[in-house]
């Protein structure tokens, strides 16, 4: 019984070393990424922030992150590895409330990469529930494929361009038959992000 009970012990302390060398793991990488997310996009200023709440209803995806105004907090965010995270909706003096890329408020200029052509991506009820989003106001000569990546377009200003907001799964038409439209799979894993970081600052493009 005792031999059990220290077999027991040493394992149970294995599974604890493993799953901390686990959560190093992922942390190492997330700095990875980010290093290269830094290096790459220079264009950009971030601050990091931790995601302190997740309000998920059928209708809304919203977190709330722990930096606010007195940290100089921007309008979108993205995880580590530059995906767009979703836009801040609301702030506080240390916090601020993000609209995530999935809820029904978020809507980004966004351009196909690999075509150059426009269009608008967005939450939408239906495909919220699912974890995906859409893509409209398509040209009719646009010719998507799946597994297209979609970026945000910066026009405007608001946002900045170049950001993964997701891949093209689908192309279909609506139920007029008239607009033909994408549903998008999210570059960022909406469910997952525990860390985000805020764009506070970003070159425009004239």
């Amino acid at each position: 019984q005792e031999e059990n009970d220290d077999l027991r012990r040493q394992i149970a302390e294995l599974e604890k070393q493993l799953r901390s060398a686990e959560s190093a793991a992922e942390e190492n990488r997330d700095l990875r990424e980010l290093l290269g997310l830094r290096q790459q996009r220079s264009d950009l200023t971030f601050e990091a922030a931790r995601v302190t709440q997740r309000d998920v209803s059928n209708w809304a995806s919203t977190l709330v992150l722990n930096r606010g105004s007195r940290h100089g907090v921007g309008n979108c965010a993205v995880d580590s590895a530059g995906n767009l995270a979703g836009v801040i909706t609301e702030v506080g003096l240390n916090w601020s409330r993000l609209a995530t890329v999935l809820d029904t408020e978020s809507q980004f200029g966004a351009t196909v990469f690999r075509t150059g052509e426009t269009a608008v991506a967005g939450g939408e009820l239906e495909l919220m529930a699912e974890g995906k989003l859409r893509l409209q106001y398509l040209a009719d000569s646009a010719s998507l494929i799946k597994g297209d990546v979609v970026v945000t377009s910066g026009l405007g200003g608001y946002y900045p361009s170049g950001l993964v907001i997701g891949t093209v799964e689908a192309v279909q038409t609506d139920d007029g038959g008239l607009a033909r439209y994408a549903v998008l799979e999210p570059g960022c894993s909406v469910d997952e992000m525990k860390e985000l970081f805020i764009i506070t600052d970003f070159d425009v493009i004239e």
